[in-house]
């Protein structure tokens, strides 16, 4: 397999660790393959350092990490960036709201841009993002909104 299409089948973006254990997820964003990021958790784990949420909660509460294929999955594909952020922050807060986030990562208040029917799932073909920009905190993100049936 040629370097380029080994990146583009493993590609960096918003992504989710699902803990064998207890089934909770974490969410994480990296620019680089997310493959490579989930060999530096289970790195991590073996080594007894708890750099990240994940690594803590698998440690801490003695849990068990399952495989790449059973544990990792890319929620959203982007690019390093403004929006990067943003789309961790979204993820974030919608597995908070179905309460499968991990204790860990847990965030305070939520964020009310990204409040939405609980019934909204986060794939490309529902979401559709708007071409007006707001503000918030630090960050720059398109607003979210409930495409049609």
């Amino acid at each position: 397999m040629t370097f380029l299409k080994k990146l583009q089948s493993d590609p960096g973006g918003i992504y989710g660790l699902k803990c064998k254990t207890c089934n909770e997820v974490n969410v994480g964003q990296s620019d680089r393959a997310i493959g490579l990021r989930f060999k530096e958790h289970i790195r991590y784990i073996g080594s007894n350092h708890s750099t990240s949420a994940y690594t803590a909660h698998i440690l801490d509460n003695r849990h068990v990490c399952g495989t790449k294929e059973g544990t990792l999955e890319l929620l959203k594909k982007c690019q390093k960036g403004k929006y990067m952020d943003c789309w961790e922050a979204l993820y974030m807060q919608t597995f908070q709201q179905k309460k499968t986030l991990i204790d860990e990562q847990q965030i305070g208040d939520a964020n009310p841009l990204f409040e939405f029917d609980s019934t909204l799932y986060l794939t490309p073909t529902v979401l559709s993002l708007t071409h007006s920009t707001i503000r918030f905190t630090t960050y720059t993100c398109y607003t979210v909104r409930r495409l049609r049936k």
